[in-house]
């Protein structure tokens, strides 16, 4: 094991030119959520060939491979997710999306090639592998279901898995670099659904109406107090309305009797979580007795807390073996369903994969349709992947 970590930098580099064409295929070819036909195909194919066993885990996209070691010992899994999101692309890429209106604007093409070059390099170096490790592709991370559906199907059984480590990109730090984080690193996701039901009519007469559009605009503005009056200023989170729908295929001059308004809550802390729920609740509550309307709040807790401090030591050993350079991020609001896995009983970690290249372009934030990461990026991601199994596997044989 102890010269690993040099056999795996060189074929990072000797192997960088296929990276990239994985990559330049993944990036072409992105698709809607819990429908990637083609890139479970492409997948599949390249995995196979490799010699790694395609295993069977009951969902119709998606791919679960298990390559087995020289010797038998613990089981390494690594995750990557695989949809794209209903964008059309606008990036300075040299390689654009075929798909019209999709793209991968969230850089789940770059963990998909990350983990397919962490495949190549660990098939290239299994007589040095004490164990086995699964790969995870996980479709649908996009809509937050992608997690859950393979945990449904127990992919982290049969056989079972040690430790579990996952990646996504980053426009915010800069290529070659890697966050990691002794702690939490992205915020839980919270979905909140608000009906507000008044009496329509005619717009001219008001007086004859319970308009349910003044009541919502007055519970958007009160919304934005639970953050700045309700919370710590050191406590990180977000309220927002994303969504507004009322009155839709009528005239300028009808009040309609329903507003219906989407949007999202992020925090890291539980305690937030319940504050915010609380405070909602009652300022649509009061605020609809004000104004005579009736009002529901629907708070749907999606997705958990994503990082941890399991594995720390060994994924900032893992990152500095890889020539990579290691920083302690500022967490982000935004959110990842990677967190469903870490509630299986299963230490995990998670990194961020530093993408960002002005010189090339490679700014724009996630979901954005200029969105652009540096292909560079793949060989450091596959690099990290590889060395966080050897790395895993080389503590828990020593603690046995």
């Amino acid at each position: 094991m102890n010269d690993i970590g040099s056999k795996v930098r060189s074929l990072m580099k000797e192997m960088e030119p296929v990276f990239i064409e994985d990559f330049k295929y993944l990036h072409q070819h992105p698709e809607k959520s819990f429908e990637e036909f083609e890139t479970t195909a492409f997948i599949k194919k390249r995995l196979t060939s490799l010699g790694i066993t395609i295993m069977d885990h009951g969902m119709k996209t998606g791919v679960v491979g298990l390559l087995k070691g020289a010797t038998d010992g613990p089981c390494i899994a690594l995750r990557a997710d695989i949809d794209g999101l209903p964008v059309e692309e606008m990036s300075s890429c040299s390689f654009p999306s075929q798909n019209k209106g999709y793209m991968h604007a969230c850089g789940h093409d770059t963990h998909a090639s990350s983990l397919l070059a962490a495949a190549r390099i660990l098939a290239a170096c299994k007589e040095d592998l004490q164990g086995s490790v699964k790969f995870l592709f996980q479709p649908a991370e996009e809509v937050n279901f992608g997690a859950k559906e393979m945990m449904k199907h127990k992919v982290l059984e049969n056989p079972k898995v040690d430790a579990l480590f996952g990646l996504h990109n980053s426009p915010e730090i800069p290529i070659g670099t890697i966050a990691v984080k002794n702690g939490p690193l992205m915020a839980a996701v919270n979905r909140i659904n608000i009906t507000i039901t008044g009496s329509g009519g005619h717009g001219g007469v008001p007086q004859r109406n319970i308009d349910p559009i003044v009541c919502a605009a007055s519970i958007i503005l009160s919304t934005q107090t639970i953050v700045s009056r309700n919370l710590s200023p050191f406590a990180p989170c977000v309220v927002s309305i994303c969504n507004v729908r009322a009155g839709e295929g009528t005239t300028n001059n009808v009040t309609p009797n329903e507003v219906t308004m989407y949007g999202t809550v992020r925090a890291f802390q539980t305690e937030d979580i319940d504050l915010i729920e609380k405070r909602l609740g009652s300022i649509i509550q009061y605020t609809c007795e004000a104004f005579g309307c009736k009002g529901n709040l629907e708070f749907i807790r999606e997705l958990d807390v994503t990082g941890s401090k399991e594995l720390y030591d060994i994924a900032l050993k893992a990152v500095k073996e890889t020539g990579a350079q290691p920083v302690d991020p500022t967490p982000s609001t935004g959110g990842e369903d990677f967190s469903v896995y870490q509630k299986g009983n299963v230490p995990c970690f998670f990194y961020w994969l530093g993408t960002r290249n002005e010189k090339q372009d490679c700014v724009y934030s996630w979901h954005s349709p200029k969105f652009k990461a540096d292909p560079h990026c793949i060989m450091i991601g596959g690099g990290v992947y590889t060395m966080s199994v050897f790395k895993a596997i080389e503590k828990f044989k020593a603690e046995n």
